[in-house]
Parts: structure tokens; C-alpha cells; sequence
């Protein structure tokens, strides 16, 4: 499988409304319009089961600065979760959830 830059203007490009609208794991938390515990812990999981995967395969430097990343992802995310309340209770949320559902 050829690179894709994650920023060059070229493929997905961490356009995540493009990649929700056809990830079938997105679409399938979503379809119910709620999103449980066990759905929560699903992707965490599969996420934790990738990064197991790559990080034998990253040199030093690279883990240093995917770390990096990672942690403040964490931060992203947990910002995400206090927010997630008020942002539920929207109804664009779901319209702009489902839109391609």
C-alpha cells in the first residue's frame, strides 16, 4: 500500500466527517443515536490492539514523537467527554451524524 500523507491534500487527509460518513463501526454506533459503555470500550480496544501492533515497528524517535501525539490526543479526547453531554443534546449532532446513514 503506496504512503498517503496524513496533510498533503491528497486522500482522507484526517478529514473525519468523510471517514465517519463510510466507517461501518461509526455508522453502526451511531445508528441507534446513542453511543454505550461497551461501544466506547470496542473501539478502545481495537484501537489499543493496532498501537500494540505499530509500536514494535517505530524507531525510537518515531515512538517519542507518536507519544507525544498520543497524550495529547488523551487530553482531546477527555475534553471531548465533558463536552459530550451538551453536544448530544443538540439536534444538529445527530443530523450531522447520520447524514450519510
Amino acid at each position: 500500500m503506496a504512503r498517503d500523507g496524513w496533510f498533503d491534500g491528497k486522500g482522507l487527509d484526517l478529514y473525519r466527517n468523510d471517514f465517519l460518513d463510510t466507517h461501518p463501526g461509526w455508522q453502526r454506533y451511531i445508528a441507534d443515536r446513542k453511543i454505550t459503555a461497551g461501544e466506547l470500550l470496542e473501539q478502545e480496544l481495537k484501537i489499543a490492539t493496532m498501537l500494540k501492533e505499530m509500536e514494535p515497528h517505530l524507531p525510537d524517535e518515531a515512538h517519542e514523537k507518536v507519544t507525544r501525539v498520543l497524550l495529547e490526543y488523551e487530553v482531546l479526547v477527555n475534553m471531548a467527554l465533558i463536552h459530550y453531554p451538551t453536544v448530544m443534546e443538540r439536534p444538529e449532532f445527530w443530523t450531522l451524524a447520520s447524514r450519510h446513514h
